[in-house]
Parts: structure tokens; C-alpha cells; sequence
């Protein structure tokens, strides 16, 4: 491995993979010179010449390898320099190695060729033609009659070699900057994939055969906190195991096998492992090559705040047509309720006067305590239908929580509760009715407490909405037992309670005042973990009313 990543290194400084071949050519004429010179007999004439001549061959090579190391840029600039004393080192080896029956003439072959290869074939002709001249110039005095022939032959070659070797690059050379092309226009294309698959708002994962995540855009990291790397090469449904709990796997598997070609799923309410609960919308599609399948595209659309504002809009239709029912149905209720109230509170002075049977004054005890009931029912019910804002003015957020815990602090640490508070300092005010803010945290607070019988931890909040300038934010949460998820979208519906004596009106008017205000009221609960509440407000808010 090391010797590998050694070779990168030294094609990256020397031009690329292409250029290698020169120094390990270079490498190589060297070697050859010295096992000729080995095999040749000492008592050879000039043998101690061309011994001198390869030692400085070899010396010049060695220079020349420090210097394509170290300066690779100006080995290549003095080209010309090294291709001339190149060919004077040949022609000297050629020379003392025998003349015109030296074997060591291939060393012209390799340098005619190279040339053509690498600057094209008239520069590799013309090297060629040149060497040709100044080997016969060499050779000539070792020339005898049959040595023309064999000069001609290897002029001819060395010539045909430049030729074809130039022919050959010029083809390489061709069908390489056709490939680059390809390459470039391939790249292009991924790229512009890469950028659309990134740009998408909705969360595209892609899937191999085995399920495993092979793409994992931005929206997905971005969304769920969770990078590409931490997930890459792993099992989609092993990633968060609530996939399978909520029906996504059954569809992801027979997508996979093939068995179906799309599908569908929303709405689906999934709990993600770093951002809470969502609601996705998911899409699923096979992925084929030759008619077998090979992966699976999903397509993953977050319909959480669209859900929640369908949401709003159908809560806020049924609060606008039960306020008008509620109004006349209480104005209806409080007089004949008034009455009876009244008339069983004189019925029981009576029975004390009387003395009547205490079975009697029971009855009507009870018959007390229920009209009572149903008076603050009807209370309830012109609270959730008022028709006005009330007394809206500036007032501190901070100030409204403050007001309301000295109602109800001291009786919820006796039950074994525990409040703790956070409020931001230097709030701006917001516009608003202050005894109907308070009356929505008292009704928040109170629910906190009457969930938690055996005690717990009450967290009230305030501060700014980050990424909403000019915005509040109100946050009561409990660690109680949680809502049922069942029962979760009903909350807010008017006479909704699980309570045995509650008028199930709390969070319906709660919710409308806060819609007054221009707000907004969202609730996360997850059963044995405990209930949020959060409220957001306007610190100016608009005249018109919710």
C-alpha cells in the first residue's frame, strides 16, 4: 500500500500517471547499459571508457530524478537540454560499445519514440532523422560493406518507430481528451443531479437492494439533525426503529422485493430520534436495472405545520359555530339555574327551621351542589362565546405568570409539586387582555397539577421565538403521566374532559383567547413522559381578531 500511494504521489508531481513512464524508462536504460557491460569481457577495447560513460549516465539520471522530485517544473521547461545530452549520452555508448554492431543503437528507438509520444509525431520524425544523421556520423568508421545494410535497416526502423509511436499517441491522444470529455459531461450531470436532489425541501433518501441508505440529502440532515455520514451503508429501518413500530417497514420491504412498484403513506405520525414527533407524508419507488430490482427512492414530505394549521383552521370553524350556540344556550340557562339555586338555598334554612329529616337536608344538598355545577357551566360556557376582546392594553408576559403563581404556587408545592421557573429577562410588552392571559395560564397550571396526583416537576417559560423576530413565547410543561395519543387532537374540543368534574370548557377557552391575541397554542405529549404546552404571541399584535 505505501509503495502505491508513493507512485500517486510522484505522478501527481511529475504531470500525472502519464509521465511515469520516464523515469522508470531512464531506470531501465540504465540497468540494460551496466548487465551489457557485465556480460562484456574486460579485455573488451574501451571497456574502461564505456565503464566511465555509463558511471556518468547514471550520475546525470540520478540528477535529473532529484530534480523531477524537487522541481518537476523546470526538469520539464529544460526539456530540450536533456533530450540533447540524451542523445549524446547514446551516441557515446554506442560509439564505445562497438559502433555500427552495437546492440545499444535501441537506446535511439526509445528516445525517438518517447518524443513522438509525448510532444507528437513531427517532433518524434524529426528527432528521428536527426539521430539517424548522428549515428551514421558515428558509426561511419566501423562501418563495413555488410554493416550498410543492417544501418539502413535500423535508420528504417528508427524513423517507422517515430512514425507509428506518434501515430498511436496522436489515436491515445484522441480517444483520451474523448474520454475527458466524457468524464467532464458525466460529472456535469452528477453534479446537477447532486444539486437538485440537495435543493429539494422534502427529505429524499435512495435505498439499495438490501435496504441499505446509499443517499441522504440535505433536507434530511438539515431537518432531523442527523448527517449523511452517520447513516450511509446503514440498514434504513435499523436507523430509527420507531419505522417499524409505525408501518413503515412492511411497505419498504415488499417495495424492495419487487412485489409493488409505488406507495403511499400519510399522515404518518413518526417520532424521530433527535427533533420529537412529526407527520410525514411518504412516497416509495422501485428502482430497477434489466427488470430486477435494484434499490428503492423515498420521498419523505414534513406535513407537520400544514397538519397543525388544517388543524387550527377546523378547531377555529367548530369554536366559531359553538360560541354562537354556547351564547344563547348560557343567557338560557342562567336564569332558570339562578332560580332553582336560590330556591333550594331557602328550602335549606327552611329545613333547619323545620327540623325535617336529615335525609331531606341531604337531598338537597345535593340538589345545591349540582345546581352550583351546572351555574358554572354556564359561566363556562359565556366565557368560550364572548364576543369581545376585553380590556386590551400593553402588559408584561412576565408579570401575568408572576400574578397567576402567587394563586396557585403554595397549594402545589403542598400536594408535592415542584414549579420551576425561567423567564427571560427585558421582554417587550405585547398587546393584550391581561385577566384573560392569566385566566389561560391558570387553566394550564391547574391541568399540570391535577396530572400529577403523587407530585412531579412543573416548568413554566418564557422568552423570544427563535427565527421570529417580534414574537413571545409562552412554554408550561409537566412530567406527569402525558396525554393518550388517541385522545391528543380532541383537547381542545368544548366539553372534552377526562376529569370527573370538569366542564371540559379550560383549553377550549384557552385556546380562544389565545387566538384573540393573534397567538398560536400547540401541545406535544408523549404518554409516561409528561405534556408541553406552548404559546407564542405577537409582541404588536393586529387589529383583527382571531
Amino acid at each position: 500500500m505505501s509503495e502505491i500511494n508513493w507512485l500517486r504521489q510522484l505522478s501527481r508531481r511529475i504531470g500525472g500517471p502519464r509521465f511515469l513512464a520516464l523515469p522508470f524508462l531512464r531506470g531501465l536504460a540504465v540497468i540494460a547499459g551496466f548487465v551489457w557491460l557485465a556480460l562484456t569481457p574486460t579485455d573488451f577495447v574501451g571497456w574502461i571508457l564505456l565503464a566511465f560513460a555509463l558511471a556518468a549516465f547514471t550520475c546525470y539520471s540520478l540528477v535529473l530524478y532529484l530534480l523531477i522530485w524537487l522541481r518537476p517544473g523546470l526538469v520539464f521547461r529544460l526539456q530540450l537540454p536533456v533530450l540533447l545530452l540524451d542523445l549524446a549520452f547514446a551516441l557515446l555508448l554506442i560509439r564505445l560499445s562497438g559502433g555500427a554492431e552495437s546492440t545499444l543503437f535501441l537506446a535511439l528507438l526509445l528516445i525517438a519514440g518517447l518524443q513522438s509520444y509525448y510532444y507528437g509525431i513531427r517532433r518524434g520524425v524529426a528527432v528521428a532523422v536527426g539521430a539517424s544523421v548522428a549515428y551514421v556520423w558515428v558509426i561511419w568508421p566501423t562501418l563495413v560493406h555488410h554493416e550498410w545494410a543492417n544501418a539502413a535497416i535500423r535508420i528504417a526502423v528508427l524513423i517507422g518507430t517515430a512514425v507509428g509511436v506518434g501515430v498511436l499517441a496522436d489515436i491515445e491522444e484522441r480517444e483520451r481528451l474523448a474520454v475527458a470529455a466524457l468524464n467532464r459531461e458525466i460529472e456535469a450531470r452528477e453534479r446537477f443531479i447532486t444539486n437538485v436532489v440537495e435543493s429539494l425541501r422534502d427529505g429524499l433518501v435512495v435505498l439499495d437492494a438490501d435496504g441499505r441508505v446509499r443517499a441522504w440529502n440535505r433536507a434530511m440532515e438539515e431537518r432531523y439533525e442527523v448527517k449523511a455520514q452517520e447513516v450511509l451503508g446503514r440498514p434504513f429501518l435499523d436507523i430509527n426503529p420507531t419505522w417499524k413500530r409505525e408501518g413503515l417497514a412492511e411497505p419498504i420491504e415488499r417495495l424492495l422485493r419487487g412485489e409493488i412498484e409505488e406507495f403511499a403513506v400519510e399522515g404518518l405520525e413518526h417520532e424521530t430520534l433527535k427533533k420529537g414527533r412529526v407527520i410525514l407524508d411518504v412516497k416509495g419507488s422501485l428502482l430497477r436495472e434489466n427488470l430486477a430490482p435494484t434499490g428503492a427512492v423515498l420521498l419523505l414530505e414534513d406535513t407537520t405545520e400544514k397538519v397543525g394549521l388544517e388543524r387550527s383552521a377546523r378547531q377555529a370553524e367548530k369554536l366559531a359555530a359553538l360560541g354562537t350556540l354556547s351564547a344563547g344556550l348560557a343567557h338560557e340557562l342562567n336564569n332558570p339555574v339562578g332560580i332553582i339555586s336560590s330556591r333550594i338555598d331557602l328550602m335549606l334554612q327552611e329545613a333547619e327551621e323545620l327540623g325535617l329529616p336529615p335525609q331531606v337536608r341531604q337531598d338537597l344538598e345535593v340538589l345545591h351542589r349540582h345546581s352550583q355545577r351546572v351555574s358554572r357551566i354556564a359561566r363556562g360556557l359565556l366565557s368560550f362565546a364572548r364576543q369581545s376582546p376585553g380590556d386590551r392594553g400593553l402588559l408584561d408576559l412576565n408579570r401575568v405568570v408572576e400574578d397567576t403563581m402567587l394563586l396557585l404556587e403554595k397549594q402545589v408545592s403542598k400536594e408535592g409539586i415542584t414549579v420551576r421557573r425561567s423567564l427571560a429577562r427585558d421582554l417587550p410588552p405585547m398587546q393584550g387582555d391581561p385577566n384573560a392571559l392569566q385566566q389561560v395560564v391558570l387553566n394550564l397550571l391547574t391541568n399540570a397539577r391535577d396530572a400529577m396526583r403523587d407530585g412531579g416537576e412543573i416548568r413554566i417559560e418564557t422568552g423570544t421565538v427563535a427565527g421570529r423576530p417580534g414574537w413571545l413565547r409562552l412554554v408550561v410543561a409537566d412530567n406527569g403521566p402525558g396525554i393518550p395519543l388517541d385522545r391528543l387532537p380532541r383537547i381542545f374540543d368544548p366539553f372534552y374532559t377526562t376529569k370527573a368534574q370538569g366542564t371540559g370548557l379550560g383549553l377550549s377557552v384557552s385556546y380562544g383567547i389565545v387566538r384573540e391575541l393573534q397567538g398560536t397554542i400547540d401541545v406535544q405529549s408523549q404518554p409516561g413522559k409528561g405534556t408541553t404546552f406552548t404559546l407564542t404571541f405577537p409582541v404588536v399584535a393586529t387589529e383583527d381578531h382571531a
